[in-house]
């Protein structure tokens, strides 16, 4: 019996398990389908705690920014992986004023659930993919996890799976209401890359990357998770693009993409112990901001979880 399953092998659920393996704390992770190729690859990784964030996850954001630069330099270390950490200008054009942030924080999502699975196998973490959950089940002293891969028991499980969260909360009498936003966005590639700033305004934002890609999101869609990119999405996001910066007409497709953020009805994510458990924890609902909120999302359950345990040792 492992100390803390986690199910979701998105930035989330990576992010936790990381912490707690630096605690020397016993961790599987069970993945549907291949880590890192869900929502959080379709992310752009911005790190601006000022936009489009709702006031009750202010602190939370900052917190997490705080913890970046720490965890993007750790993971390099232990992995020689270079997470795309970076701060640079962010100018936001609202109501028909430019406002300029000197140094947003930005990092790139495929890099980091990349190293973060690295550093987890380095460390001995189980992680399974192609995994599906099918019960989950609380005892006096334990939980079981049945799949199509077998059973796994841990003293504890966090359910960080996304949009899948509530069905397979649903499974052990947990309800919380979520629902799907289909995002679409798009890679380009600007001859010379000149652009050196994140742009953002209502309808778009341009995120310029290290190997030289611009990121342009994202449409939302709210109860639409449907496979696929549609022409219209990108047409709208290449129109606003550039309406926002005229010379992104002459860059070159690379590659197109979409993904379904799990957003609750309520806004904000949940996070933490559920009321009728002491031993299901949720890191869900987190919707645009869980790429932002991982590291701090990942704090606050390490925090818990271990404080548990002791108690139950005592």
């Amino acid at each position: 019996m492992t100390d803390h399953i986690i199910i979701g092998g998105g930035v989330i659920g990576l992010t936790l398990a990381y912490g707690l393996a630096c605690q020397n704390e016993s961790v599987v992770v069970l993945e549907r389908g291949t880590c890192g190729r869900g929502t959080s690859r379709a992310a752009a990784g911005m790190l601006a705690t000022d936009i489009e964030l709702r006031a009750e996850l202010h602190a939370l954001a900052a917190r997490s920014r705080r913890l970046y630069p720490l965890l993007a330099r750790r993971l390099e270390r232990e992995t020689g992986i270079d997470c795309g950490y970076r701060e640079q200008p962010f100018l936001l054009k609202r109501k028909g004023r430019e406002h300029l942030f000197p140094a947003v924080g930005q990092i790139d999502p495929r890099r980091l659930t990349t190293a973060l699975m690295y550093a987890l196998h380095a460390r001995g973490i189980s992680i399974e993919e192609q995994v599906d959950v099918t019960r989950i089940e609380e005892n006096d002293d334990f939980i079981r996890i049945e799949s199509n891969a077998g059973i796994w028991t841990g003293r504890t499980v966090t359910v960080a799976a996304g949009r899948g969260s509530q069905a397979l909360l649903d499974t052990a009498g947990i309800s919380i209401a979520t629902y799907g936003v289909k995002g679409e966005c798009l890679a380009v590639r600007l001859a010379g890359q000149p652009l050196r700033s994140i742009l953002f305004d209502d309808a778009v934002y341009l995120v310029p990357k290290a190997d030289g890609r611009i990121l342009i999101g994202a449409t939302e869609l709210p109860h639409d998770e449907t496979v696929g990119v549609s022409v219209a999405g990108i047409m709208s996001l290449l129109q606003a693009a550039e309406r926002l910066y005229p010379p992104i007409r002459d860059a070159v497709i690379e590659e197109v993409w979409s993904g379904v953020r799990p957003q609750t009805v309520s806004g904000l994510p949940y996070i933490g112990v559920t009321d009728s458990s002491r031993r299901i924890f949720l890191a869900t609902g987190h919707h645009r901001h869980g790429i932002l909120l991982a590291p701090a999302t990942a704090e606050v359950l390490v925090n818990t979880l271990r404080l548990i345990q002791k108690e139950e040792v005592r």
